[in-house]
């Protein structure tokens, strides 16, 4: 090989090797410089007040309630948003009583939103001087002092105020409530009150004064048929004292 072409060679070998400590060169700036990237965006999300919370908005509930939920949730103002415990502020705001479910999310930049879904009354139940609002899980809430408009009255056992909920009240509670949402409108409207002793011990006052043994909150259109056509039976003028359908297949009438 001449002179000349080992020297174009070398040349060309040299050119070679220069490209490629540019390229490494290169691949390791880029690097850098998404590294320096990845570390500004985690130092702006989780410690910069740049995304930090500066609003709460609460939906679901009415304004009255919307100053308790954000009482209860005590949210971080301030705080980066991507650092919340959106699940410990929910524990808190679900110790709301007309909470049955609460969310609690981020909205970016800087709002945290909370999401509750109030309860729904089915019946009203008082405990001395309180009236208080019934779900359909036997959980109280909305206390108040006169009995509220609409709803049919419940009674069942109630823990004195200040004390821990008994989980068997609520169960009680809710058996109640299970016969008085499960019933048909035909005899609901004959109904004035509705009393759940045990969960196997319910019992119904009807409008007229009639007393009914219910039982358990089983078999609750069978037991509705039965009791609807005994009361179809009867003088209206001369109406029993009550009626026994806790076992169906073998009602009474009494008096």
């Amino acid at each position: 090989m001449s002179m000349a072409s080992r020297s174009a060679s070398a040349r060309l070998f040299a050119a070679r090797a220069r490209r490629r400590r540019l390229r490494r060169a290169l691949g390791v700036v880029l690097g850098l410089l998404g590294l320096a990237g990845v570390v500004a965006l985690v130092w702006l999300v989780g410690w910069s007040s740049v995304l930090a919370v500066k609003s709460v908005t609460v939906s679901g509930v009415s304004s009255s309630l919307s100053e308790e939920v954000l009482e209860l949730a005590d949210a971080p103002i301030g705080t980066p948003l991507a650092r919340v415990d959106t699940g410990e502020i929910a524990e808190r705001v679900a110790a709301l009583p007309e909470a049955a479910d609460v969310e609690v999310g981020r909205s970016w930049p800087t709002t945290l939103t909370i999401e509750v879904t109030p309860r729904e009354p089915v019946a009203t139940i008082s405990s001395g001087d309180a009236w208080y609002c019934v779900d359909e899980t036997g959980a109280l809430f909305s206390e108040s002092s006169s009995r509220p408009e609409g709803l049919p009255v419940l009674t069942a056992p109630v823990s004195d105020p200040g004390e821990s909920e008994d989980d068997l009240d609520a169960a009680v509670r809710a058996a109640g409530v299970a016969v008085l949402t499960g019933m048909p409108s035909s005899l609901l409207e004959l109904v004035d009150t509705i009393e759940a002793r045990s969960e196997a011990d319910i019992r119904l006052v009807l409008a007229d004064g009639a007393t009914v043994r219910w039982g358990t909150a089983d078999d609750i259109d069978r037991k509705a048929d039965v009791l609807l056509a005994l009361i179809a039976g009867q003088d209206p003028e001369e109406p029993p004292s009550g009626y026994d359908v806790s076992a169906p297949g073998n009602p009474a009438v009494t008096g």
